[in-house]
């Protein structure tokens, strides 16, 4: 019995562990960890995550007017996520 309760006490913190190791992040967790470098950017207004035209999950980098170099340094994806900019205009608090 003694030898059982070792073996689970061992085990469960590396499955645990070995798990977490690779996962894929989530799209809210790569745009958040992108979102404050990207709205740095000259033009960024806004990050979040939208649809594209196929339905499928993107991360929406807002411009507020179009702006070649902005869009020369934005990325194609983050991680395993397609991006995609769109004009949005200026963004006010309401």
């Amino acid at each position: 019995m003694k030898y059982w309760i070792l073996i689970v006490l061992f085990l469960i913190p590396s499955l645990s562990w070995s798990e977490d190791k690779g996962m894929p992040s989530s799209i809210k967790e790569v745009k958040k960890q992108h979102e404050a470098r990207l709205l740095e950017l000259p033009g960024v207004v806004s990050v979040g995550i939208g649809l594209n035209k196929n339905g499928q999950s993107v991360i929406v980098i807002g411009l507020d007017g179009p702006n070649a170099e902005t869009e020369a340094q934005l990325p194609s994806r983050l991680e395993d996520y397609p991006v995609e900019v769109r004009i949005v205009g200026t963004v006010k608090a309401q």
